[in-house]
């Protein structure tokens, strides 16, 4: 076993892609930020994505010729005010705040651990993301998970970083700094919600093993929660009312506006702008329970141009 306090996950970002990272205090030196508190590693994979050779009149392959090389590598962690904003960076490739096509950002990923019998840091280079979710839960901490693909790797026997960016205490975001309004009202008992992005870059590939280059891919977005019933405001949505009371179906699903807001001790930390819901799915559960409350729970396309500040 390795024990608590033997590894390191810090991320940096690219001024271009696989290039230098960014010295944004101007230091002479590169800067390093840590993707939150109770971070951790969710993925982190290799692939040489192999192709068997075959010799006619033999059974078995003769040999496996190397395909593309493609890395996958997930993290979770606690929103921090002192650091979300940097993670955002490597997300949204038009200031750290929305999308704009062309090449998106990228990253530097380092996750190192101190063993036993020496050091070891795999060195993750070209990073894009891939899935970006905000997660919360009652009663929980909010966390988000972000998913990426990497262009390339190398081993390190040290750990690079020598000074990181990390949350200062106070900075992490409670269950009770989150704020979902949907039709310009706050969803009242909710029990969870889910903002998730996909399909967010791909890359660029040609003659090399390794990616050479890496581009926007098509964003979409999606809105889920879980609330204690307590209207048919989320239903009349449902049937396509776009904000309307309506008691059947709609021939089309109009859209509303709404945020989530995120806070910590007070302080703003980041505000999703979501111009127009459209309710996919709406259930009901736990409808005739002893034990439980009866909750609705809606999945919601979120377009037009999702953006945070």
């Amino acid at each position: 076993m390795t024990g608590a306090g033997t590894s390191e996950l810090a991320f940096g970002k690219e001024t271009t892609f696989k290039g230098s990272l960014a010295d944004e205090d101007s230091d002479g030196t590169d800067d390093y930020w840590a993707f939150g508190r109770n971070q951790t590693l969710q993925e982190l994979n290799l692939q040489n994505q192999l192709q068997r050779m075959r010799d006619a009149g033999a059974v078995e392959a003769a040999n496996s010729l190397a395909g593309n090389v493609e890395g996958a590598v997930g993290v979770q962690a606690v929103v921090s005010n002192d650091v979300h904003a940097d993670v955002h960076d490597v997300i949204f490739n038009s200031g750290g705040t929305s999308f704009t096509g062309g090449r998106t950002a990228s990253a530097r990923i380092f996750a190192g651990i101190d063993y036993l019998n020496g050091t070891a840091e795999r060195e993750l280079i070209g990073c894009i993301p891939t899935e970006f979710s905000i997660d919360w839960q009652q009663g929980q901490a909010t966390t988000f998970t972000l998913t990426m693909m990497y262009a390339d790797e190398e081993e390190n026997a040290s750990i690079t970083p020598s000074s990181i960016t990390k949350p200062s205490d106070g900075s992490e975001v409670p269950h009770h700094g989150a704020d979902l309004t949907v039709d310009a009202g706050s969803v009242q008992k909710l029990q969870s919600a889910t903002l998730s992005i996909s399909n967010i870059a791909r890359y660029h590939r040609g003659a090399s093993r390794v990616a050479e280059d890496a581009v926007i891919a098509a964003p979409e977005t999606t809105l889920d929660f879980s609330a204690i019933i307590h209207s048919t405001d989320y239903l009349d949505l449902a049937y396509g009312g776009g904000g309307a009371d309506v008691s059947s179906t709609q021939d089309s699903i109009e859209s509303v506006s709404g945020s989530l807001s995120l806070s910590a001790a007070g302080t703003t930390v980041a505000t999703y702008d979501l111009p127009k819901i459209q309710p996919d799915t709406h259930g009901w559960s736990d409808l005739v329970s002893a034990d439980n409350d009866a909750t609705e729970d809606v999945s919601a396309h979120v377009n037009g141009g999702v953006s945070v500040a």
